[in-house]
């Protein structure tokens, strides 16, 4: 049990600090792949963390993560919800250099991550 909540806290605190670059980014050029690499990485964490906590939910000997058993329906919202990898794809091209368009996505991303209390629940356990 202590190598699994070790596991999940590095992964939240991945998590956290992608979201905390994101935040700190000044809307510039070539913040897009930044944005593009932090977004991928939080995707994926998030993601298996749900895979691992929703097979922990269905084994008969669950291992003791009940603790973090709360952050599967804010992840599961957020990765239904919000793909931004196509708006990313589709401004590339054309918008990659203004600043204003950088800063509107940057933005939707951090509420994105905000909804549903998931970047609370993260900071929460990681206190």
């Amino acid at each position: 049990m202590i190598e699994l909540d070790a596991y999940f806290k590095r992964v939240l605190q991945q998590v956290s600090d992608s979201y905390d670059m994101l935040e700190s980014l000044s809307d510039k050029s070539g913040d897009l792949d930044t944005i593009k690499r932090e977004l991928a990485k939080t995707n994926g964490l998030l993601l298996a963390l749900a895979n691992k906590l929703q097979a922990n939910k269905q084994q008969a000997n669950k291992q003791d993560l009940e603790g973090y058993q709360y952050l599967l329906k804010p992840i599961r919202l957020y990765l239904e919800n919000h793909e931004f990898f196509r708006e990313i794809d589709t401004m590339a091209p054309l918008y990659s250099d203004d600043p204003l368009r950088l800063k509107n996505l940057r933005l939707s991303i951090l509420r994105s991550l905000r909804e549903n209390n998931l970047l609370e629940h993260v900071r929460t356990i990681l206190r």
